[in-house]
């Protein structure tokens, strides 16, 4: 076995999420074990040096991590990079432009990863391409592991858990995502908008990878859920489609347990978590808010669709987005004052068998702070943490590229997000 020298590296530090990334690892370092090692990397050692510096100085008594000097575009280097470390967590995106340099090197030299990615398509690219040789190697992949999307594919395997411990049966999960915000407003990061407009422009490619996947379909169990196109009124707001990564993962979870690519050696005799019907919303304050998501969404998907209509997107994030994009970082007073909740409600059977009408439900939360920069860093962290023990102690897949509930759904993940403020409960 190769012997690697740092439990887990931070790659992209440099940037604003890789640096509350690295500046949580800090902050928890009470919480880890005296002999952990780590490493921050990027292409920029001066800029890596004075990130560790500023928070060495804010956490005197934490481990210092590694410097390493690591590029995308350099291939000896990720390969280095990737040998001599355990887990990587990879914040460099555009992922659907840099993400796979850092997945191929991760294959080849037998380093365990995780990324913050929200991108389906880089995702289902990066399983159809590079699973089987993960398997091979023993490697270990794991898209998806920050706000996009733990607490939607973990919550979705909350709830199931919570109806197989009552001998029920699962049949539909419908989420709502509600953002709160403070008196200070939210700014979301340039690079989610970015990714963004990339993925409207590209949607077609996702579909053509779909085509060719040799992933089961999900069997449907009970009455067909219904799924609203548009908008309907709720006691949550105004619900909308959702339409960024979370349903893409769930779906993509529940394909990849379907098809035997979540066997768990601790676990080998555990029945594997039931397959549900899921639809996702957002969930808008007002009716106001309802006509501007409509409008701005509008513009946003015709100009998505050509060349010079995604520079002009790219150019003007705050004009096509109504300042909540932009390329300027969120003060510390919107990081403070911006929390999310996912509400997800359940239907389906008080028994193990699925018959006549549905007779059951009930309703989980997850809540937490401002997702990007505050849930988001303690998120993924927490994955890299349970992927590096889960490793160790058989409760995650030895290898393939696989998504957060697929990997991590016989581990105690839920219960080290609960540590760091991240809350899942029922109602």
């Amino acid at each position: 076995m190769m012997v690697k020298e740092y439990d887990i590296a931070v790659f992209g530090a440099t940037g604003l999420t890789g640096k509350h990334i690295v500046e949580h690892v800090f902050q928890q370092m009470a919480h880890l074990p005296r002999n952990f090692s780590w490493a921050v990397a990027g292409r920029n050692p001066e800029a890596l040096t004075e990130i560790v510096e500023t928070f060495a100085k804010q956490y005197p008594d934490a481990i210092r991590p590694a410097i390493i000097e690591a590029n995308v575009v350099k291939r000896p280097t990720l390969d280095a990079l990737a040998k001599a470390t355990k887990v990587i967590i990879n914040a460099v995106g555009p992922f659907r432009f840099l993400g796979e340099y850092v997945v191929r090197a991760c294959v080849e030299q037998g380093c365990d990863y995780v990324d913050v990615t929200g991108e389906p398509e880089f995702v289902e690219r990066m399983q159809r391409t590079y699973h089987d040789q993960a398997k091979k190697n023993k490697v270990t992949l794991v898209h998806c592991c920050g706000f996009d999307s733990i607490p939607a594919d973990m919550g979705v395997l909350f709830v199931k858990r919570l109806f197989t411990d009552r001998g029920w049966t699962p049949s539909q999960i419908e989420m709502a995502l509600r953002v709160h915000v403070g008196p200070a407003g939210m700014r979301a990061g340039y690079a989610t908008y970015e990714s963004a407009v990339h993925g409207f422009g590209s949607s077609h490619v996702l579909q053509e990878i779909r085509k060719v996947s040799g992933l089961p379909r999900l069997p449907r169990i009970g009455p067909k859920l219904a799924i609203h196109k548009y908008y309907h009124k709720d006691t949550l707001g105004y619900l909308v489609p959702f339409k960024f990564a979370d349903p893409a993962v769930v779906r993509l979870s529940q394909q990849l347990m379907l098809s035997g690519a979540s066997v768990v050696p601790a676990a080998i005799d555990k029945p594997m978590p039931p397959t549900v019907q899921f639809a996702a919303y957002l969930a808008l304050p007002s009716f106001f808010v309802l006509i501007l998501y409509y409008i701005y969404g509008f513009v946003f998907s015709f100009l998505a669709t050509s060349p010079w209509g995604r520079n002009l997107l790219l150019n003007h994030p705050e004009s096509f987005s109504y300042g909540v994009f932009s390329k300027e970082h969120p003060t510390p007073e919107q990081l403070a004052q911006t929390s999310f909740e996912l509400t997800l409600r359940a239907r389906g059977y008080d028994s193990p068998v699925a018959q006549g009408g549905l007779n059951t439900a009930l309703t989980a939360v997850v809540r937490g702070p401002e997702p990007g920069y505050v849930a988001t860093p303690r998120i993924v962290f927490q994955s890299a943490l349970t992927l590096l023990r889960g490793k160790q102690d058989g409760t995650v897949p030895t290898g393939g590229v696989l998504t957060p509930a697929a990997a991590f759904w016989d581990t105690d993940l839920i219960e080290r997000l609960r540590s760091v403020d991240i809350h899942f409960d029922t109602e």
